[in-house]
């Protein structure tokens, strides 16, 4: 299933012109923060944004996959046959509520 979310993720997936400024400007910091940081506080923050970049990508898949989800539990009540109706449903209760309520009267002895 994780594959087939991420493939279906990736026929979806666009990148648009405010994203790709973001993340050119995230590349640009970093590199400039790197030149300014000695060989092992590098490495650190090489792994740090690597860690950012994983998170990043499963967050985005898990809220694809949620969003999918959803679409197809809207779908899925949608086709249903036929489509439910919350005045229906409560119109349906309340005459079974005055039902109930018109057989307890009639149960009551005459005095």
């Amino acid at each position: 299933m994780y594959d087939y979310m991420k493939a279906l993720q990736r026929q979806f997936e666009t990148n648009s012109r405010s994203i790709q400024e973001l993340a050119d400007e995230v590349d640009r910091t970093h590199k400039e923060l790197s030149s300014r940081l000695a060989k092992e506080d590098r490495k650190l923050l090489l792994r740090l944004v690597d860690l950012e970049d994983h998170l990043h990508g499963v967050a985005t898949l898990h809220s694809f996959t949620c969003g999918y989800r959803l679409a197809c539990g809207i779908h899925r009540e949608l086709a249903e046959e036929p489509m439910y109706s919350f005045a229906k449903d409560e119109e349906e209760r309340a005459c079974r509520k005055a039902q109930v309520h018109d057989e307890s009267d009639q149960e009551e002895p005459n005095v």
